[in-house]
């Protein structure tokens, strides 16, 4: 008789002690709304805009973090926030889009240099593609997407993550989410 019990007791001992699907499969919060920004062909905002999106993010959590694994300082150090001039992906819904990321003048004229990686990820943090690490000297990188080339489907939406960075450490790191749409 007492076997029995023993067994619903362990049973429900184990169902407890199950993780959360949350902390199994952590997912994107793509926001509100659409949860991207819109822009259009000339980088004009054409719709509802996202205001996490393309701007520094102050902590990342470990998945967050694991994305950059090649990274030899600390991914929540302190950021020079009035780094960039400009950070736009566009257009955005799109089959293809630009990204264009810009460092601000330094006090002798000429732009900041640095380094910038990058991934793009799906919801569910799966690597869709991983940019290699490209440095900016002039203080510009400028990236064009084809979308089905990277394998991403139409009508889902994705986080691009970035870090820029130089010789002393973390400059600046963020987000931005896009959607692909087929024209």
């Amino acid at each position: 008789m007492h076997k029995p019990l023993l067994f619903a007791a362990l049973l429900l001992a184990l169902a407890a002690c199950k993780s959360t699907p949350d902390a199994a499969s952590p997912t994107i919060d793509f926001g509100p709304g659409d949860g991207f920004s819109y822009r259009d062909g000339s980088n004009y905002p054409a719709g509802t805009q996202d205001p996490t999106d393309w701007s520094t993010d102050a902590t990342w959590n470990e998945q967050e973090k694991a994305l950059f694994p090649d990274a030899k300082f600390d991914l929540n150090a302190a950021q020079t926030t009035t780094f960039l001039q400009s950070n736009w992906l566009y257009p955005n819904s799109a089959a293809q889009s630009s990204w264009l990321v810009n460092s601000r003048k330094s006090a002798t004229g000429g732009s900041v240099p640095f380094t910038c990686m990058a991934v793009i990820v799906g919801s569910k943090f799966q690597i869709m593609q991983r940019l290699p690490a490209t440095e900016a000297p002039s203080g510009y990188v400028g990236r064009a997407f084809d979308y089905a080339q990277i394998g991403l489907h139409p009508g889902e939406r994705y986080r691009l993550y970035y870090v820029l960075y130089n010789a002393t450490g973390l400059l600046y790191k963020g987000h931005g989410d896009i959607r692909y749409d087929k024209p």
